[in-house]
């Protein structure tokens, strides 16, 4: 039992209601505390007032599976056991799942870290959908952090009510299993991995069995993730167990298509092996081979360590920074994920999506990475750009080469200039960004147009400086970067320190917060009765009106604003999203065209190579004497 459901009421009587949203007319003295019932059995929560005569009703720590726990370590999640005719609180956030903290983590989120992790949290109207609806919209979110970081603790249920629940939706934020306890794998069936994967998927369904309990439609559900949550909801479109559990996507700095997204089987069975020897297992065999048995004790062993010593971070990890790798992802496994990528994708239903990225992507993660943009950095940047290019010859046709020379010209690095400081800043973190999501970015909305998703594509460009202050010595200058949305969205700070928000951020944060919950309602960010698509890039926006160009009232919405979705012959047409939000076509596939073939042929290779073509990879690249992005 997690430490937000701890408490049962014994022999209370089951009582009707809650299987529908309340009227609004109904005061929280006629009814102290909201239940509804789950397949498991009944649970109470608790109200939150969030201005008037409207409150929401609030279900914290909700299990959805068993606690991972004992032998169910590194096991795929397993339904809890009903609690019949008791009714469990959940007024409280489940326990955070197992990673490292830092002492901001502790200070600002007081939320202790557990296996006992497996949990979501339910935020949903205390009133009735608008006329003509019976349920309200469904928007589940999966927090992001490297697959090792990160809870749904730091999206607190009263901002989500008040920014969000009150535009008539559901929200959901959900837990799962992080770092080696959530995504161990031994390359073989000891531990095939994916076990944090299989923890959404489980939350997920949870949500299409029960969500009508709480007034939710379970046939209008729109998944929503941000940076690795949004390659885990990019992956659950994909993967047939769980792609027809949703309609929608909103993928925010992060879907699929990443080379860090997914890794070779082998490459994180190799991590979780050097884990498990720093933490002092002995392998049986002798030899660099590890057999099945030699996995097996691994497991076993590792089944005895304390939690906290399998978790992780980012934050400092030269290693992640340098590799443009994380140590522990999903894996295609032949069960969650039995074809490549690829092939899934080309299986896979058609769905209306939203996806962007923040208008600095790069410099986050050299503040992740404590690196400063100075030239000593361009030569390290150039040095794995060099081998993605070697890498990437290799791996595509003669036709699509390039040569580093090419590829240095495209950010204004030639070697007939003497870059200025300025230059080589913008350059550093323009090319991170592109590897880490602009060019992955781009191969996703040409592949989903392909097949004839209708996709809206934004580029978020709002900040405010004093959110920022807390890695602010790693900046070298001020924008927004990866996470910046979140601020707006969650009215949080995902960089540390608390500020004081602005007209213009609570601005932004109406204008995205509508946008997103109008698509969730309509499948559209522009609201119903949406208008003919422009095709110029340029629609006008003003402050001057409180109405949307449909006519429907919607105070974010500038009169004559509409966000127009991309085409075959225009995927960088995206939203800017700022305070005065405009249309533009931004002209950035110069740049990308040289690169795209190798990003693919890369990610290509990775979600494919089996360990003996891995390793000779990695092997002729130690030869070489070269740095691979792909060991």
């Amino acid at each position: 039992m997690t430490v937000d459901c701890i408490h049962c009421i014994k022999g209370v009587k089951k009582s009707m209601g809650m299987g529908h949203a309340q009227s609004s007319k109904k005061s929280l003295e006629d009814d102290q505390y909201p239940e509804a019932s789950t397949q498991y059995g009944r649970i109470r929560g608790k109200y939150y007032k969030i201005g008037g005569r409207r409150s929401t009703r609030v279900f914290l720590g909700i299990p959805y599976a068993k606690p991972p726990i004992g032998e169910l370590r590194f096991k795929k999640p397993v339904p809890p056991t009903p609690w019949n005719d008791e009714i469990r609180l959940c007024q409280k956030y489940g326990y955070r799942s197992i990673q490292r903290d830092f002492i901001w983590d502790q200070l600002e989120l007081r939320v202790r870290k557990s296996e006992d992790c497996l949990t979501l949290n339910v935020m949903a109207p205390n009133w009735d959908p608008p006329a003509g609806q019976s349920n309200f919209p469904v928007i589940v979110y999966v927090h992001g952090g490297g697959f090792v970081m990160d809870s749904a603790v730091k999206y607190h249920y009263s901002k989500i009510s008040r920014n969000i629940v009150s535009k008539d939706v559901i929200f959901v934020t959900i837990q799962y299993r992080l770092g080696y306890l959530g995504f161990l794998t031994t390359d073989d069936e000891n531990a095939p991995g994916n076990n944090g994967i299989w923890d959404q998927y489980t939350a997920l369904k949870f949500v299409k069995d029960n969500i009508a309990n709480f007034g939710g439609d379970p046939e209008n559900i729109t998944l929503m993730g941000q940076s690795a949550g949004g390659v885990s909801c990019d992956l659950l479109s994909l993967s047939p167990y769980s792609r027809d559990l949703f309609t929608k996507v909103i993928l925010l700095a992060g879907n699929a298509e990443t080379i860090w997204s997914v890794s070779p089987r082998c490459r994180v069975a190799r991590n979780c092996r050097e884990k498990a020897i720093e933490l002092g297992f002995v392998k049986p065999s002798e030899g660099p081979h590890w057999s099945f048995d030699d996995n097996a004790a691994m497991v076993e062993y590792l089944k005895s360590v304390p939690a906290d010593k399998l978790g992780t971070t980012m934050v400092g990890s030269t290693a992640i920074f340098e590799s443009i790798q994380l140590p522990v992802t999903p894996v295609i496994d032949g069960d969650f994920f039995p074809k490549p990528l690829g092939e899934l994708r080309e299986e896979a239903p058609v769905k209306t999506v939203i996806a962007g990225e923040c208008e600095f992507e790069g410099m986050l993660f050299l503040a992740l990475g404590l690196r400063m943009a100075d030239k000593k950095l361009l030569k390290f940047v150039k040095s794995r750009a060099s081998s993605l290019i070697l890498e990437g010859n290799r791996l595509v046709g003669p036709s699509n080469m390039t040569t580093l020379e090419t590829w240095e010209g495209l950010y204004g690095l030639s070697e007939e200039e003497k870059p200025s400081k300025k230059m080589v800043q913008n350059a550093v973190v323009t090319m991170m960004g592109d590897i880490v999501n602009g060019i992955p970015l781009y191969n996703l909305k040409k592949n989903l147009v392909a097949k004839g998703s209708t996709v809206y594509a934004y580029n978020f460009t709002h900040f405010n400086v004093q959110a920022l202050q807390g890695i602010g010595l790693y900046l070298p200058f001020y924008g927004a970067t990866h996470g910046s949305e979140l601020n707006s969205i969650f009215d949080t700070n995902l960089f540390v320190v608390p500020y004081v928000r602005t007209s213009k951020d609570r601005k932004v944060t109406d204008l995205i917060t509508t946008l997103f919950t109008n698509f969730a309602k309509y499948a559209d960010p522009n609201g119903p009765l949406n208008p003919s698509i422009c095709e110029d890039g340029n629609t006008t926006t003003t402050d001057e009106s409180d109405t949307s160009s449909n006519g429907e009232t919607s105070p974010s919405l500038p009169s004559g604003f509409h966000w127009a979705p991309i085409t075959a012959n225009n995927l960088e047409r995206e939203l800017v999203i700022q305070a005065f939000p405009y249309m533009r076509e931004k002209i950035e596939h110069e740049r990308f065209a040289p690169q795209t073939a190798h990003y693919e042929a890369i990610h290509h290779f990775i979600t494919t190579a089996d360990e003996e073509t891995y390793n000779d990879v990695s092997s002729r690249a130690k030869d070489s004497n070269i740095s691979s992005i792909l060991t």
